[in-house]
């Protein structure tokens, strides 16, 4: 049996179902549009002058709408540790914040990388790197080792 609808009665369902879908293009379009979406670029690692210790540098693009943070860095060769260049001093960090729709650059004179023990370490070399973080899964890279004097990828 088949009744008729009265005039009105999808009014109300239609625009409970506008709403939500107002409020789901105001939000952003759900929890993946608040995440991180990392990338890690130009990895390297500079030919030691010292063959107890190295440096290792990368970017960290977020183009994600959320923060995250870096946790910790480990590599194939050595003990990794993060650190900062503070003035004339180099000061541990625990984590590095990577801001949303930002970036987090590991360079020479400010945030970088320490492997100490790292081994014979020679240009045309890799070190792997696994950067872990707070809210998305871990990044290994392949990072070359370039000469003292030679240019960083991506200069």
């Amino acid at each position: 049996m088949n009744l008729p609808l009265k005039a009105g009665a999808l009014a109300a369902p239609v625009a409970v179902l506008a709403a939500g879908a107002g409020l789901l293009l105001w939000s952003g379009g759900g929890a993946e549009a608040h995440s991180a979406k990392l990338a890690v670029s130009d990895a390297y690692v500079r030919e030691p002058a010292n063959p107890a210790e190295a440096a290792a540098y990368f970017t960290i693009a977020n183009k994600g709408g959320g923060d995250d943070t870096l946790t910790g860095v480990t590599a194939s060769t050595g003990h990794a540790t993060m650190h900062t260049t503070n003035g004339a001093l180099m000061v541990a960090l625990s984590s590095a914040p990577v801001p949303a729709h930002g970036s987090l650059d590991f360079s020479p004179g400010g945030n970088h990388l320490m492997i100490d023990d790292p081994g014979p370490l020679k240009p045309g070399t890799t070190v792997r790197l696994t950067l872990t973080f707070a809210a998305s899964g871990p990044i290994t890279v392949t990072a070359p080792v370039i000469g003292i004097l030679d240019p960083a990828p991506g200069q």
